[in-house]
């Protein structure tokens, strides 16, 4: 009987969302505590288990038009055997939350029907097919959720420029809370868009100050100052709630947050809901904001640490 596995893992913009689409530098970490995981074996019918879906492939629903495509195509290009078999999606991941649910889902995906078929994938391929996936999703793919959930390091990226990975040797921590609202990405880019046409002096400046801010931002984080890049989380969020991108649910979460000792904390993503993301000195206070986070009604919490994103040679 054949099986296969694949694996991937969601993601959290850190620094310069929204900004990026006016040509300002962003930058995001791949969240490898939010593992997601993918099973394949070889059954009599071809079906989906899923916490989103349980059924026959043939039947999956529109709600999930980019997994059905995705698998239909794997389908047709890997199984010239006309193999049936059982796909089991184990996802922790929110969905429609900026944290790169779909993509984490589509990588996983690939990745167990080249295990399934016992084909070689290389990463330029696997890129290709989340992305495929991806503009089924969501309409046009920009690649940056691809990247990063398939990817180990953080990746700093541009409109114009090749993403570039890089590493940091920090302490601390990130706590990221799930507000519980979806977010409404391309709603909140389009309404930036709008604000920017009627006042391009006033809104730019803000952009401007994002972009700044991500730049600022990854310097803290190569030089491990926790204090300056919580105080850079502070100032960007509250550009972004210039832009007209906070709720009172995010600002709640925010608020609490930064009573229970976050060093700083910020909207991540689109805004109007999604996750907020507070920076921790150490695990007792990451636990403690947590805590104060779920308090707030947050609907799901996770914690990552800064240090396992530092190159393997200053691991000590």
């Amino acid at each position: 009987m054949l099986k296969g596995i694949g694996k991937s893992h969601g993601k959290t913009i850190i620094m310069g969302e929204h900004a990026v689409v006016y040509g300002y530098p962003a930058f995001a970490i791949p969240l490898l505590s939010t593992p997601v995981i993918v099973k394949m074996q070889q059954s009599k019918e071809n079906s989906l288990i899923s916490k989103y879906y349980a059924g026959k492939i043939d039947k999956i629903p529109d709600s999930l038009s980019g997994v059905k495509y995705l698998i239909n195509l794997l389908d047709s290009e890997l199984n010239k055997e006309h193999l049936n078999y059982t796909i089991n999606i184990d996802s922790g991941l929110p969905i429609e939350r900026g944290m790169g649910s779909s993509a984490a889902i589509a990588a996983a995906i690939t990745r167990a029907f080249f295990d399934f078929f016992k084909k070689d994938l290389d990463h330029n391929l696997l890129l290709d097919y989340v992305n495929k996936s991806e503009t089924v999703t969501h309409g046009k793919a920009s690649g940056l959720d691809a990247l990063t959930v398939s990817s180990d390091d953080p990746i700093k990226f541009g409109k114009d420029v090749e993403p570039e990975h890089f590493n940091f040797n920090s302490e601390g921590f990130i706590v990221i809370a799930d507000s519980g609202v979806k977010g409404r990405t391309k709603e909140t880019v389009a309404d930036v868009r709008k604000m920017y046409d009627q006042d391009p002096k006033k809104i730019g400046a803000y952009l401007q100050q994002l972009g700044d801010y991500a730049t600022q931002a990854s310097d803290y984080l190569i030089k491990g100052n926790l204090k300056k890049l919580g105080l850079v989380f502070t100032l960007a969020n509250e550009a972004l709630t210039k832009l007209n991108l906070a709720i009172p649910k995010t600002d709640r979460l925010i608020e609490a947050a930064n009573h229970a000792g976050a060093l700083g904390s910020k909207i991540t993503g689109g805004g109007r809901g999604g996750c907020i993301i507070c920076l921790a000195r150490n695990l007792k206070n990451a636990q403690m904001i947590q805590k104060a986070l779920i308090k707030s009604g947050a609907e799901q919490t996770w914690i990552q640490p800064l240090s396992i994103y530092a190159e393997d040679e200053d691991i000590g």
